[in-house]
């Protein structure tokens, strides 16, 4: 339950708590010196008692009037303080302020009050300690120290808590910077006041809430770039297929219609029906050789089908029928074995964008692909001799908006992608994908 109260309650608990303990343990401390100091001046009144009666006992015997001087003794010994003095078989008058202090404490300052009985001619004296009035003056002591260091106890306990509460006051105003971070209002800031240890947590707090603030800028930058490389993809499919597709659909069609005009002529000739199929045949192969770059562009099936290494060979060997005058090297061997879809499709389209910039815009003649595994991370590198990126359209130091797009990607997965210019000329496309627990990285 102490745990669910707040701090400043807990430290006003604590210094009321060592507040009382410190007034009691006082107290206590008095209490106990009390029944030293009763016990000590009733001793001494005792004794003084004792020798007052012993040195006129010799004098009772020769007096005339042995009990007028007995009275007389006994009025000399009462005006002794804490000390009561009567004949055997009197009461001793008593002192009021024994009524001044409550009787628990008489007991306990004085629990033993024996009486001293001395023996004469004329009767026993009975001397016992009476100390009420010494009693009556510590009990007065006590509550009146006990009174005062209450009024103390919680004057302090009133300027500590003041100042306690002055001293903890940014924490609700760091409270409510962080509740306001949560709700996603990223621009609010805290005041860096109240003491050095706040202060550097409402520095943080302020550049917590700036970092947050730039991550919300670059996600809406993300996400428009995103949208508008999903645009020009979409542009891309269209041009597509209205320029590629198009076109052969519509030969098919025209082919067709004059098919069918000659099948239903007079005298049709077989030998020109089946030249005209062959070449409408020979258009649905090439618009089925398009539909199938386009779906590869869209979802590689042979990264499905093959695996990434066979899927990355079909890929350079459709490069290699594009340009023949191009050497594409490759170098698999991370590229074998088990990998996660998504890891699997990233590197291919990594290598797909690598060859794509390599042999539309930098002229060269000599590329290679390198796929290996370690440290936990399957590493993708594509070089080429080429011009570089100076010269390399689409490809700058802050890259096209296929290698941004790609980038984004490689960022989400919690990798990495570097272009670079190579020492002795070309370009350099690196990346680092991490691999999952229990995806093997020694190839």
């Amino acid at each position: 339950m102490f745990r669910r109260l707040s701090l400043r309650l807990r430290l006003s608990l604590l210094l009321g708590a060592v507040l009382a303990l410190g007034l009691a343990l006082g107290v206590g401390l008095l209490v106990l010196h009390a029944g030293a100091r009763v016990r000590a001046e009733a001793d001494g009144a005792t004794r003084l008692a004792r020798d007052l009666v012993e040195a006129t006992l010799p004098r009772l015997d020769a007096a005339p009037d042995p009990k007028t001087e007995i009275a007389r003794l006994l009025a000399d010994a009462r005006r002794l303080r804490h000390v009561s003095v009567a004949l055997a078989g009197e009461t001793a008058p008593t002192k009021g302020d024994i009524d001044r202090a409550p009787q628990w404490f008489a007991r306990l300052v004085l629990p033993n009050a024996a009486a001293m009985r001395i023996e004469t001619g004329h009767g026993a004296i009975l001397i016992s300690p009476n100390p009420s009035d010494e009693i009556a003056e510590i009990w007065q002591e006590i509550v009146w120290l006990t009174i005062g260091g209450a009024g103390i106890a919680v004057a302090a306990f009133a300027l500590v808590s003041f100042a306690v509460s002055r001293t903890l006051r940014p924490v609700a105003t760091l409270a409510d910077g962080l509740q306001r971070l949560e709700r996603g209002e990223h621009s609010a800031r805290v005041p860096a006041d109240g003491s050095a240890e706040f202060v550097i947590i409402a520095e943080r707090i302020n550049a917590l809430a700036a970092t947050l603030q730039q991550l919300d800028e670059e996600n809406r930058r993300l996400v428009r770039r995103m949208i508008h490389v999903q645009d020009e993809e979409r542009k891309d499919i269209a041009r597509d297929l209205h320029d590629e597709i198009g076109p052969f659909l519509f030969t098919v069609r025209a082919g067709v219609g004059a098919l069918a005009r000659r099948a239903a002529a007079p005298g049709a000739e077989p030998a020109r029906l089946a030249e005209d199929c062959a070449r409408i045949d020979a258009q649905i192969a090439a618009l089925q050789q398009v539909n199938r770059r386009i779906l590869g562009r869209l979802r590689p099936a042979a990264l499905e089908e093959m695996g990434l290494a066979d899927a990355l060979e079909a890929l350079a060997q459709g490069w290699r029928e594009a340009n023949p005058g191009v050497a594409i090297a490759l170098s698999l061997d991370g590229a074998s074995g088990d990998l996660e879809e998504e890891t699997a499709l990233t590197a291919y389209r990594i290598v797909q964008e690598g060859l794509a910039n390599a042999l539309r815009h930098s002229g060269a003649d000599q590329v290679t692909v390198i796929v290996t595994r370690a440290q936990g991370a399957l590493h993708i590198v594509v070089r080429d001799n080429g011009a570089g990126l100076d010269a390399t359209r689409g490809s700058s130091s802050s890259g096209g908006l296929g290698l941004r797009g790609m980038s984004e990607r490689v960022g989400a997965l919690g990798g990495a992608l570097m272009l670079k210019n190579e020492p002795e000329g070309g370009a350099r496309l690196t990346a680092s994908l991490p691999l999952r627990d229990g995806v093997a990285t020694d190839r």
